[in-house]
């Protein structure tokens, strides 16, 4: 593995890694960030917002953000492709890679500053695929097909071929893949006076007209059903060329596109989950796609003593999703919850992030010289432009209505471009780093080793934004913002060699999370920011704070690596305490719909994690992975200068599962004079804080109603278990597999469309959710040459 940018068993890298090579992925049925999020001790994933079925957090031993930079590095072989969150529900959030042809995943815990630069504060995650091979052809494919309990079909396939077209001096790796994900969960129409249809179906820009489905004759009719659909598209191109024994030059291509149909959300007084029955009722299907590709170029050059690696590349990524905001939009201007029968409000996000990226390290190349060292240059801009336009034509007629005042009577200017109450047009963003980092392993005896490395940055940012319509006024908005910091990483760390198969370490490390600029928010929401101390000025007329400032930590860890029982057994475990200070942290103003980032508050995680895999016999192999995170605030928060009201108590428990355990096992035995195989996987999450604590401030800003405890629920307990059983026949696997076989449906994410009327009146609220997929069973091909 290359965790220390360099070549290195996994058994003699001093810090905290999960590795997943190509056989774990297909054994454990990995198709996605999702899977190895769920088998990685320390890693929690949480998937769709309600409005994005893409959209995504991740944590790394409870450090994670819903704000500004990601603090997960996210690396495509040696290219960092995280995303900054700039702009008003902007849609940018984090991709991942599909898991298909992938050399291995490398799952690294705690910051990574060092040598992988400010994305890797809470830690780093690298999907790594195979190079051309100069000397041998192979061959890679996959099929593979299920059905989802009370949902649709899931499909794949997949193939990947590669070997020497010049022997020794030239050669190839291509690759395909596409899979489609079956849904779940059905759109119907709940209205529930006959003959009215409050659904359409619109294109992601819904500037063109809507189609309005045809009128039903009963409310609660399917007008789709299973629309949580996903489809993945990948296609990866590779040359590799040696002109010489010392050099090879990799050229690369990597395209990939998702296409979410609709999220993953569920109304619960629609919906039956014990018998696997989900529905929900927005008027408009929300759809999402995304599409990346990255071209890169490597050079390595091997100089006798040392080694030489470059690597320049170029990111381009189109981010789109279309959200309902039409029972939102009624509430902010009308203040009630019903809207007429027909009204539609669609709200389109894009985001475009595009940059280069230029690396060179200088690596020494003796395996027996008591000093390995690495020194590098690191070089990226990038740019990111987010768009944000809320469309609602019913709006004039709905406000008037409401209040007997026409619109632009008391906003001096009515829709902008006729079309939209708020319309951010573009936000663009401009992110520029140079760095430099050394790092240097000395063994000061034959066992014991000394680790000391530096990085020392300078980032640059700065924001650009036009903003119109009658949120902001009748003059409409240009803002700015800009900031400059010169971050310092430093990572010392002690290993200690007992034996040949064991080792013990300890480090300390850096990390750091550069800091960024706030998009305006409405003029509606200026009392409340001025009653949080924050003063509206000519060129800020809400008064928000503008910019936010950079957040740091501090990790410190001890670990053990051990190879027991004469090779049969290994063991890996570690334990760290961080120190997380000036979080980046969201306020939200509940009543207009906005928020912005301060720097607030301290906290402290802490924990531990444990990998062990044992073989009691050549036939049986069982594994098991434990987890262990508690993350704490450690001083109280404020949303402004002048806020009465706390957002956050010292104390407050970081929501999320403490506990993780993972368990599998696998049996290989001989049937028929055929090699076949059974196994398990168990994943066990268990319920986090049973209290409101700790939540973001964008959901506890003082302008909201009181925190309903029916609403924000603690983290649930999940378990999850799975079985396959195959047989291999040559260079043949084929398998048949059970997921979420006890067909479990915690709700993962409660929350409270609180201005969407509940059809019949039967509630005030309408609570919704989000759960695992319901149990799926399926049958696998794979091929390996």
């Amino acid at each position: 593995m290359t965790a220390q940018r360099r070549e290195e068993s996994l058994s003699d890298v001093p810090i905290s890694v999960s590795a997943f090579t190509p056989e774990r992925l297909d054994s454990q049925g990995v198709r996605s960030i999702d899977d190895i999020a769920r088998l990685t001790p320390g890693v929690t994933f949480t998937r769709g917002d309600g409005r994005n079925a893409a959209a995504s957090v991740i944590a790394i031993r409870g450090i994670s953000s819903t704000v500004a930079s990601s603090t997960t590095g996210i690396y495509l072989d040696d290219t960092p492709i995280q995303t900054r969150i700039i702009g008003a529900g902007a849609a940018g959030f984090n991709t991942y890679p599909a898991v298909f042809d992938l050399e291995r995943v490398e799952v690294l815990r705690g910051p990574q500053g060092t040598l992988f630069g400010s994305g890797s504060e809470g830690g780093t995650l690298r999907f790594i695929t195979p190079k051309p091979s100069l000397t041998d052809y192979s061959v890679y494919a996959r099929a593979e097909t299920a059905f989802i309990d009370h949902g649709g079909q899931t499909y794949e396939g997949g193939a990947a071929a590669g070997g020497p077209i010049i022997e020794g001096k030239l050669g190839f790796r291509l690759s395909a893949y596409q899979r489609r994900d079956g849904g779940y969960v059905d759109r119907v129409n709940t209205d529930p006076n006959p003959g009215d249809a409050p659904f359409a179906v619109f294109d992601l820009d819904p500037s063109t007209p809507p189609t309005v489905l045809p009128t039903r004759d009963k409310a609660n009719f399917v007008v789709e059903k299973d629309a949580n659909s996903m489809e993945s598209r990948v296609i990866r191109g590779a040359l590799m060329f040696a002109p010489t024994d010392a050099v090879e030059i990799t050229a690369s291509i990597y395209y990939q596109k998702l296409d979410n149909n609709d999220t993953n959300q569920y109304w619960e007084h629609l919906s039956d989950p014990d018998n696997g029955l989900y529905a929900k009722g927005l008027p408009i299907r929300q759809p999402s796609k995304d599409r990346f590709w990255l071209p890169s170029l490597s050079i390595s050059w091997d100089l006798g003593p040392v080694h030489l690696f470059s690597n320049t590349s170029y990111f381009d990524r189109h981010q789109q999703a279309l959200n309902d905001y039409t029972a939102f939009e009624s509430a902010i201007w009308a203040r009630h919850w019903e809207f007429p029968v027909g009204m539609f409000a669609p709200a389109t996000q894009i985001n475009d992030h595009s940059g280069w990226t230029q690396e060179f390290r200088l690596e020494s190349s003796d395996a027996d010289s008591r000093l390995q060292w690495v020194v590098g240059m690191f070089y990226q801009t990038t740019s990111q432009e987010s768009i944000q336009r809320v469309q609602n034509t019913f709006l004039p007629d709905l406000f008037f209505d409401a209040v007997g005042v026409p619109l632009a009577v008391v906003f001096g200017v009515g829709l902008g471009e006729g079309l939209y109450t708020f319309n951010q047009d573009p936000v663009t963003s401009n992110d520029e780093q140079l760095a430099g980092f050394l790092q240097g392993d000395f063994d000061l005896t034959e066992k014991l080793s000394v680790t000391a490395g530096v990085r020392v940055a300078d980032t640059k940012f700065d924001a650009t934004a036009f903003y119109n319509g009658p949120v902001v006024g009748p003059a409409g908005v240009n803002d700015s913002g800009a900031s400059e910091e010169t971050p310092v990483t430093p990572k010392f760390g002690l290993s200690y060699q007992m034996t040949q198969d064991n080792l013990l370490y300890a480090t300390a490390a850096k990390g750091f999370r550069v800091g960024g600029y706030n998009p305006q928010i409405g003029l509606p929401c200026t009392p409340q920011v001025v009653s949080l101390g924050y003063i509206p000025s000519a060129d800020n007329p809400t008064g928000r704070p503008t910019t936010f400032e950079s957040d740091t930590l501090w990790s410190y860890e001890v670990g053990t690596k051990n190879t027991l029982l004469g090779g049969r057994g290994q063991l890996n475990a570690s334990i760290y305490y961080i120190d997380w200070d000036n979080i980046q942290q969201g306020v939200g103003i509940g009543s207009c719909g906005f928020g912005f980032t301060i720097n607030a508050g301290k906290a402290v995680s802490q924990g531990f994690d444990l990998e062990a895999s044992f073989m009691p016999t050549d036939q049986l192999t069982l594994g098991t992975a434990f987890g262990y995170n508690n993350a704490e605030f450690k001083e109280t928060v404020f949303g402004g200068p002048t806020a009465l009201v706390s957002q956050i108590s010292d104390g407050d428990t970081i929501p999320g599962s403490p506990w993780s355990v993972t368990l599998n096992g696998q049996y290989d035995f001989i049937v028929l004079e055929t090699d076949a195989f059974i196994r398990f996987d168990y994943e066990y999450h268990s319920e986090g804080p049973d209290d409101t604590a700790g939540l973001n401030l964008a959901n506890r800003s003082p302008f909201q109603a009181p925190v309903d405890p029916l609403t924000f629920i603690p983290t649930p307990e999940t378990q999850l278990l799975s079985m396959r059983a195959g047989a291999q026949i040559g260079n043949l696997n084929i398998s048949v597999f059970a997921r979420n076989l006890l067909n479990e449906n915690p709700n993962l994410g409660r929350g409270d469309l609180s201005f969407q009327p509940v059809p019949f009146g039967t509630d005030a609220h309408n609570y919704t959710g989000q759960t695992l997929q319901p149990r799926t069973m399926g049958a696998t091909i794979t091929y390996r040459y």
